[in-house]
């Protein structure tokens, strides 16, 4: 089942980046993970549609960084491109308070670390509600189907983003031209992402499940970049 756009947020044109620096530094009496591992818990505040970039720096001990939305999607990083750094990119879809947890990989070590935080321009956000349930078209091995589409216009630079709640999604996207993108995790369980991916006129979003009988509500999203000048 699927409904209309609901929501639109941004400009396509927009204000430029935003950064900080924090400090901060893991001491025994920092709360812990299930696996004993000590962090310290940052807020951000997010009020537009901006890619997150977090990134943790340390030369005491090994980093583990997990970024949080405001409804409770994690995406977490160890080492970033092969560097002793944790750095997490994320397009910023929710207004309100983003929680980083900065945290160490294992239970050993600890002391004092850097947090840089960037917010990049403002992006427009058209999200889409929609629902998998026994009233949708069926694939061949089983599973619904919900089928979207989406007018590009020259120039677009987009990502088409899946939140799913309830089920594991799945997203197919094919191109004007018939070229075709699936992803399944991008980072999260509960997040799956295509793009960016450019070309004028309609393209089809299908959100699907990994597995036959899976049903539930979920946010497509598609996020259009600011233009650059």
């Amino acid at each position: 089942m699927r409904s209309f756009l609901i929501l639109a947020l941004g400009l396509a044109l927009a204000a430029p980046s935003a950064a900080q620096q924090m400090t901060g530094s893991l001491d025994p009496t920092d709360s812990t993970r299930d696996g004993g591992e000590l962090f310290d818990a940052h807020t951000i505040k997010v009020t537009d549609t901006r890619k997150l970039t977090v990134r943790m720096e340390s030369p005491l001990f090994d980093t583990y960084l997990i970024v949080r939305s405001p409804s409770g999607v994690e995406t977490v990083n160890d080492d970033f491109d092969g560097q002793e750094v944790s750095q997490v990119e994320v397009w910023a879809t929710e207004p309100g308070e983003w929680t980083v947890l900065a945290s160490q990989y294992s239970s050993e070590g600890g002391g004092a670390y850097t947090l840089d935080v960037t917010q990049g321009p403002i992006a427009r956000l058209e999200v889409t509600e929609g629902r998998l349930d026994y009233a949708d078209q069926v694939a061949l091995k089983g599973e619904f189907y919900d089928t979207h589409t989406w007018e590009a216009s020259a120039g677009d630079q987009v990502i088409f983003e899946l939140l799913s709640l309830g089920f594991d999604g799945y997203l197919v996207v094919t191109s004007p031209s018939g070229r075709v993108w699936r992803n399944d995790d991008a980072g999260s369980t509960r997040i799956a992402r295509v793009g960016p991916v450019a070309a004028a006129g309609k393209w089809r979003i299908d959100v699907t499940s990994n597995a036959v009988d899976e049903t539930g509500a979920y946010d497509l999203r598609v996020i259009v970049l600011p233009k650059v000048d």
